[in-house]
């Protein structure tokens, strides 16, 4: 319990340091504000643990083929664990073994995708203590909000604006997850496929229901989350994109130079500028010989043909 009330005072110092800084320019509504810069400053602390959660989900997008593999190889179903359980205990095992096996090579840690959600749940829940205890920041619970409200009160009490940001929590908690699905989607088969789109709308409407009985103040720290959380990958999902691909070439420049690229376009030896292509056939003078002094069997006037004629009268006279 001692280590709990040092979290709760330590957060409420942030908050006091926050609200001292702002007061002179939002009078009132400081703590309003103090709440949404503790949000940036909990980000920004957590900012290590997202990076590492977005690299661990590009290295298991990277080894996403090989676990298929594994899958197939060990591959189970319902009707199995029905029909033969002790068979589908055996390949459940070897299957998670292996997989095991795959993480430890490429250094992967699946679980360190839930690392930002765990380490700010403390935060969450201590905010929610702070504003219910008259104990540690008095004055925070009379805190007010805009249109005759306080941080205290549940939203579906506070007026139009708290209702507001709730449908707003709903809505950036939808395009969050939709931006981290449309990343995984490549990762993930059918049956989580299928999971992954049925969270994407029940959860954000679970969280407005839920978010009726939460006070004004951890409403406001929840949506600054999601809305900073958004722009995060946002911008994450950009660098991969730009990211080079296919060998150090970029996606915009991953055409072949027989593609109608530069060097499709430079001239062949045998095209000079202002000769005109002539489909392949020459032109035949007199005799049947070209235009080029040929003949009509490949031979100049003059050239091996007639030698080799010369060569036979001479044998002739020799004998």
């Amino acid at each position: 319990m001692s280590i709990w009330n040092g979290l709760l005072q330590g957060l409420g110092e942030i908050l006091r340091f926050f609200h001292d800084v702002t007061v002179g320019l939002f009078g009132d509504y400081s703590w309003a504000v103090a709440i949404v810069l503790l949000t940036v400053a909990v980000r920004l602390a957590m900012l290590p643990l997202a990076v590492k959660q977005f690299r661990s989900m590009q290295a298991m997008q990277k080894i996403r083929p090989e676990m298929k593999k594994i899958q197939q190889k060990y591959k189970t179903d319902r009707g199995m664990m029905r029909t033969d359980p002790d068979k589908y205990k055996e390949r459940r095992q070897k299957q998670q073994e292996e997989l095991m096996a795959l993480y430890k090579v490429h250094d992967v840690n699946p679980a360190s995708s839930c690392l930002p959600l765990v380490a700010q749940m403390p935060i969450f829940v201590a905010l929610f203590s702070l504003l219910r205890s008259p104990d540690v920041i008095p004055e925070l619970v009379r805190a007010p909000f805009p249109i005759n409200a306080t941080l205290q009160q549940a939203a579906s009490e506070a007026g139009i604006v708290a209702l507001t940001m709730l449908l707003l929590m709903g809505v950036t908690t939808f395009i969050q997850q939709k931006q981290m699905m449309g990343r995984q989607v490549a990762m993930a088969d059918d049956q989580q496929l299928q999971q992954q789109k049925l969270m994407l709308y029940i959860m954000p409407v679970f969280l407005v229901f839920l978010g009726f009985n939460l006070p004004v103040g951890v409403l406001l720290y929840w949506v600054t989350t999601n809305v900073w959380q958004m722009s995060q990958q946002w911008f994450m999902l950009r660098e991969v994109g730009s990211a080079p691909t296919n060998g150090g070439q970029s996606k915009g420049s991953s055409r072949s130079p027989d593609s109608g690229g530069p060097s499709a376009r430079r001239q062949r030896p045998d095209q000079s500028p202002g000769r005109k292509p002539d489909g392949g056939r020459k032109r035949r003078g007199k005799g049947g010989s070209d235009t080029n002094g040929t003949t009509g069997n490949g031979h100049r006037p003059g050239g091996p043909g007639r030698i080799s004629k010369k060569r036979d009268e001479t044998r002739d006279k020799r004998r």
